[in-house]
């Protein structure tokens, strides 16, 4: 094959706004069931993704708990894609998956690039236990303080991790990518 053109990577030091999209759930049995569901898978990725956490399965959405908030996202993405892009979005998921973190723990700064759409629910926020941290932004403001009940939708290409930080008790959380059926 024939290089025609060379293609260079250029990472600029960007400390930008960020759009996210929020919304509040006030879900206890749902949450109830979330929690029982993630304790019950125990870690099921052995701490070789990004999260650094007890992991559940990556396909969750028929799960009790899970099933109720799949419907809560999709229509969130359908919402924002309609009102904020003049855009129709048939959403797909392809992954929907729970987390338990200690104390400490952490996830690796990535992305979800090519979804369209990510999004982190916060089931539960103990007392100083870490949001959601959002790199480009830099080390001052870039993290969304957690919130139980908190759903953050944000587009899938935004780097975003979880920073170590010491708490008591465990912080669940469910995320899910979504692509747009149309352009599968």
């Amino acid at each position: 094959m024939i290089n025609r053109f060379e293609i260079q990577r250029k990472d600029l030091p960007l400390k930008r706004f960020l759009t996210t999209f929020e919304t509040k759930l006030v879900e206890p049995e749902m949450d109830k069931a979330i929690i029982k569901v993630i304790n019950k898978q125990g870690d099921r990725q052995n701490y070789q993704s990004n999260v650094k956490a007890q992991m559940t399965e990556w396909q969750m959405w028929n799960e009790p708990g899970f099933r109720r908030l799949a419907i809560y996202i999709c229509d969130m993405a359908k919402e924002i894609s309609k009102k904020v892009y003049n855009r129709t979005f048939v959403p797909y998921m392809q992954d929907m998956w729970g987390m338990k973190y200690k104390s400490g723990e952490t996830a690796v700064i990535h992305d979800h690039w090519p979804a369209v759409w990510s999004c982190a629910y916060y089931v539960n926020a103990p007392k100083n236990a870490p949001g959601l941290y959002f790199s480009e932004m830099g080390d001052q403001g870039g993290e969304r303080k957690l919130e139980q009940g908190l759903l953050i939708m944000f587009p899938g290409d935004t780097k975003h991790g979880v920073r170590s930080q010491k708490f008591k008790g465990y912080r669940y959380v469910v995320s899910a990518n979504l692509y747009d059926k149309q352009h599968k």
